[in-house]
């Protein structure tokens, strides 16, 4: 027979379920209602264990630990400390005193993988902060795996966020072995903060790589990306200095730690664009002191700024540039570069020579040293500089000033500027001097950091050479030279300075001289021809006509040799043998004139250039005038008249002979670039 389950004895079950369950909901419930407190120590003992470094809560349970586990974590203590890593020596990491924390569940999970741990809220009377980053890459505010002191292990957790901050009274104290960063500093959070409203106010001192630097900031509410509440854009003040560069921002910020906004304007001054771009990992050129005015944007990874003036030594620039930098990338600059004007010498640094010196490298105001100083740049290089970035930058000037008072200024100057893998080039060099033109380019391989490879091409052509150098003359008179100068310039070299880079050159120079003019008194002075100099001096300077004039330079380890120097003329030619040396800038050049007409007082010696490029010396060579002199004054013992017979000199068949070479030379010149030959004379577009 079938029996019927025992039904009385389920609600003595059920009860006896609902009875448990009821006592646990009011043991938890009494739990939550006093704060937990005898899970002080157990959770000191759990936290210490997962973190990898102590946690302490205070001396006791009565120092005034409270937590609620009810739709999350919140923890209020009257004290609290977590240690830093064992291998500082700071003290504890973070100490708060009357601190509530506030976390959610899901943030707790999330930062099992690693990941930063989000904290929703902190509150805290006074919190102060002891964070460092050793140069292996260890920090003090990564958590487990990397705080065992193996600089490759991946940490528990990777830092700290924070949804909300309330801090009354703050204190940091920060070493960034990596940047060079050590700073002191305090913060707090003010009901008059920005402008009699809520907000944070922050301060710091330290020094940057040896450089001091100091910095006050001000925002309105807590920062968005800290605090949920706060509005999507909050006003953000910034100002500051490291070592003579000083910053000035004022804008707002949006979302500190998510797609990170930034907008506003800004104002940065220094003593160099190199020492500004090094902590951001820029590579810019070293230039002479700067100020920059202008409207900065950061979108994520992406920093957008107009430069609206920019005032480098006497230079006047602007322009617009992007710069893109991805954690495990090398960061990239793109943009233009404009200018109204820009001089040599205000990017000497960058060029080998120091701020305030002139064309050759001398310096503007004459010192006794001048003749003991080199001329050629021999700064080194910041060759390894050139793989932090990657760039390309196209470069439009009005005017570019060479630095020299005697040389007229280049209007306009286009180019193009990139950068990549320790390559840098400048191409599309297309400039206007003097009514010519001069294109082409150069690059920089410097791939190998201890000696980059140069190879440099330019032409020029249609260059008016009364024009690029100024003749001061009195009125009436003839510049001493005159016409139009073409040529091409082709180099190959290694080194890390300029100097380096011509020491070590091969290639040519050549040069063509047509519809040229000389000063009259320039060819006979060349000569020693005292009668027709005196002659000319008496009657006034006239332009002769220079029918060719051409030079073909090789360069050979930085011997530069003329096998063709010439400038022939109706009345006589003038060459040049001998060399120069770019290596230790030593002169052996020798001058000769063949005249074309009889002169009655022609000494017709040879001038020899000796020294160096920053000291040349000239002289007459000794030969050839004893040998004309020796004669006159034996001669003029016995007749006045007949001292004057050695002197006449009736021509010489080596003018014809030069003037063959220098012929043949320009049979060789190249067809005119298609895009313009004469087209780049001002107003030309």
């Amino acid at each position: 027979m079938l029996t019927r389950p025992n039904l009385a004895r389920r609600p003595t079950v059920l009860w006896s379920m609902a009875g448990v369950l009821a006592a646990v909901t009011v043991a938890l419930g009494v739990a939550e209602w006093q704060g937990w407190r005898f899970l002080a120590r157990p959770a000191e003992r759990w936290l210490s264990q997962h973190l990898e470094r102590e946690v302490r809560f205070g001396a006791a349970e009565s120092t005034g630990f409270r937590l609620s586990l009810w739709r999350g974590i919140r923890l209020q203590v009257a004290d609290l400390s977590i240690a830093n890593p064992p291998w500082s020596q700071l003290g504890p990491m973070l100490t708060a005193h009357q601190a509530e924390l506030r976390l959610r569940y899901r943030d707790l999970w999330a930062a099992r993988g690693g990941c930063a741990l989000n904290v929703q809220a902190l509150q805290a009377d006074t919190l102060q902060l002891r964070l460092e980053r050793r140069q292996d890459g260890r920090a003090s505010w990564q958590f487990g795996g990397a705080d065992s002191g193996l600089a490759a292990a991946e940490p528990a957790i990777n830092g700290v966020h924070f949804e909300s901050l309330m801090v009354r009274d703050g204190r940091l104290h920060w070493i960034d072995e990596p940047s060079q960063v050590t700073l002191d500093g305090e913060f707090a959070y003010r009901p008059d903060a920005w402008r009699q409203t809520p907000g944070w106010v922050a301060q710091a001192k330290g020094r940057y790589r040896d450089a001091p630097m100091a910095w006050q900031a001000r925002t309105a509410a807590v920062l968005p990306g800290i605090d949920a509440l706060a509005p999507a854009e909050v006003p953000l003040s910034v100002e500051g200095s490291a070592g003579r560069a000083r910053l000035k921002f004022e804008g707002s910020i949006r979302d500190l730690f998510g797609e990170q906004s930034l907008n506003g304007r800004y104002a940065l001054s220094g003593p160099s664009l190199a020492a500004v771009g090094d902590p951001l990992g820029v590579t810019l050129p070293t230039t002479a002191e700067f100020t920059l005015r202008g409207q900065l944007q950061r979108d994520g990874d992406r920093w957008r700024t107009q430069v609206e003036s920019a005032q480098i030594g006497r230079s006047r620039l602007s322009g617009d540039f992007e710069f893109h930098h991805v954690a495990g990338q090398v960061p990239s600059l793109t943009g233009e570069l404009r200018g109204t004007a820009l001089w040599l010498q205000d990017l000497g640094p960058a060029i080998g020579v120091e701020p305030g010196t002139g064309l050759a490298g001398q310096p503007e105001r004459p010192t006794s040293s001048t003749a003991a100083r080199r001329v050629l740049p021999d700064r080194p290089l910041d060759l390894p500089s050139l793989a932090a970035m990657k760039a390309d930058v196209r470069v439009r000037l009005d005017r570019f000033e060479l630095g020299h008072p005697k040389l007229e200024s280049i209007r306009p100057l286009k180019a193009r500027i990139t950068l990549g893998d320790s390559v840098l080039t400048v191409k599309d060099l297309d400039a206007t001097l003097a009514q010519g033109r001069i294109w082409g380019g150069f690059q920089l391989d410097a791939r190998q950091p201890r000696d980059g490879i140069w190879d440099v091409n330019l032409s020029t052509q249609g260059l008016r050479l009364e024009q690029w150098i100024d003749q001061a003359r009195p009125a009436g008179q003839p510049p001493y030279v005159a016409g139009d100068i073409g040529g091409q310039l082709q180099l190959r070299g290694h080194g890390r300075s300029v100097a380096e880079l011509l020491a070590h050159a091969d290639g040519q120079a050549k040069l063509w001289w047509t519809e040229g003019q000389i000063s009259h008194l320039v060819v006979e002075g060349s000569g020693i021809d005292l009668a027709q100099a005196l002659g000319v001096m008496v009657t006034g300077d006239r332009a002769l006509p220079v029918q060719c004039g051409a030079a073909d330079l090789r360069i050979r380890q930085g011997i530069v040799s003329p096998q063709v120097m010439v400038v022939d003329t109706s009345d006589s030619t003038l060459w040049a043998t001998g060399h120069i040396s770019l290596a230790s800038e030593e002169l052996s050049l020798t001058g000769h004139v063949a005249p074309k007409d009889v002169s009655p007082l022609a000494l017709r010696t040879p001038v020899r250039v000796r020294g160096t490029l920053a000291d040349p010396d000239l002289s007459l060579a000794k030969g050839p005038l004893v040998r004309r002199a020796v004669p006159a004054l034996l001669l003029g013992m016995l007749n006045p008249l007949a001292a004057l017979l050695p002197l006449i000199d009736l021509g010489s068949g080596e003018a014809r002979d030069r003037l063959n070479g220098c012929r043949t030379l320009a049979a060789r010149q190249p067809a005119p670039a298609p895009s313009r030959a004469r087209s780049a004379r001002p107003g030309a577009s």
